[in-house]
């Protein structure tokens, strides 16, 4: 038995097919689906005050089953907040700034815990006609977005082949559970969570610009039976957000490359929620200039001390990738400690909002048995 990183498809002019639908195999024991995402920077930047990785323009990605069953329904940047967590760092990506400067990044759609779980994955014989969905925001260019001629996805599977084939046990749905714009401060929003499987992961996010988590949420429980016992209550986001690094042995330091907009503070991607330390240095060949960078706000920013408009890299670290929490189970990985919501009357995210107006959602992944 080994395993096979098999290209399935690529697909170019996407400007006028805001989705993507593209059906799998119908055989096959795969562990998951990589989506390259791949896109050049239209102009250089021209807006210091905004930012737009890859991962922004990507509006949902989802495994569907039977033509309307969801088995992974996510935004870009949740899945690439899941995939943090279950691989223990950051995907690979380039981010860049410049005209014609490639943009790419690796997205995973995971049937099990890893590359090479032999337990959980996507049996597609034991699946109905299973179809993958991308769906995007790459429409018309634009200078501090993307050359959406340039727009090009691949899809490769990672299947078991040969003798000795595992024979899986089920596989891990994600999909987003809920979003909403918050009321105002101290209102609670209760996201009513399906019971019936048992759960490995719960992510909350904070979805507008220039607002941590702990901006928009001062408070989550997560409550079984209308509050007869809680599994998990955070009161500091920040503090929670920090905590996991340890928790789940995560790296949490990402790179790229940026454009300074004249002497003017840059803003970053938003790829943290609370900052830890941020770097930034002159781009080989680029005019001999001094900067500076602060990773102590949100976003983080750069700026050209004396003059800008020149290419710089630079490399953020932080705490709460993609601006999400995560409240996991099965942190043993041998199905242990799940949280087993078989029998439970019913299970809610009880969020409590800190503020008006702040864009938030929830997502969660659950085991479903063939």
């Amino acid at each position: 038995m080994y395993m096979l990183r098999q290209r399935i498809t690529s697909k170019t002019a996407l400007t006028g097919t805001p989705t993507w639908r593209y059906k799998l195999p119908s055989v096959g024991k795969y562990t998951a689906f990589e989506l390259v995402v791949d896109c050049n920077r239209f102009a250089e930047r021209a807006d210091n005050s905004v930012c737009y990785p890859i991962e922004s323009q990507i509006s949902k990605i989802e495994l569907v089953e039977g033509g309307s069953r969801a088995i992974i329904s996510l935004p870009g940047s949740q899945l690439d907040a899941l995939n943090y967590w279950e691989n223990g760092k950051p995907n690979a990506r380039r981010h860049s700034n410049q005209t014609g400067s490639d943009n790419l990044l690796h997205l995973y759609l995971m049937g099990g815990r890893s590359l090479y779980d032999t337990k959980y994955g996507f049996d597609l014989e034991k699946l109905a006609e299973t179809y993958l969905e991308y769906t995007h925001l790459f429409a018309a260019d634009a200078a501090e977005k993307f050359d959406v001629s340039a727009h090009i996805v691949y899809l490769y599977g990672w299947r078991w082949m040969g003798p000795g084939e595992p024979d899986f046990s089920g596989y891990f749905r994600s999909r987003q559970l809920a979003s909403w714009t918050t009321a105002a401060a101290d209102t609670i929003h209760t996201v009513e969570v399906p019971v019936g499987n048992p759960y490995r992961i719960f992510g909350i996010q904070s979805k507008t610009a220039g607002t941590t988590l702990g901006g928009a949420i001062s408070k989550a429980e997560l409550m079984v039976n209308n509050g007869q016992y809680s599994p998990v209550t955070i009161q500091s986001m920040m503090q929670y957000c920090m905590q996991e690094i340890a928790q789940y042995d995560l790296h949490n330091s990402v790179e790229g490359q940026e454009y300074s907009v004249g002497a003017a503070a840059n803003v970053l991607p938003e790829w943290f929620s609370y900052g830890g330390e941020c770097s930034a240095v002159q781009k080989n060949g680029a005019a001999d200039i001094a900067l500076t960078a602060d990773g102590w706000v949100n976003p983080m920013i750069a700026t050209a001390i004396t003059t800008g408009n020149i290419p710089f890299c630079f490399k953020q670290t932080g705490y709460g990738f993609q601006k999400c929490a995560r409240i996991g189970f099965d942190v043993l990985e041998d199905g242990g400690d799940l949280l087993h919501s078989v029998g439970m009357g019913a299970l809610d995210l009880e969020i409590t909002e800190a503020a008006a107006d702040k864009a938030v959602a929830v997502f969660a992944q659950d085991v479903v048995a063939y």
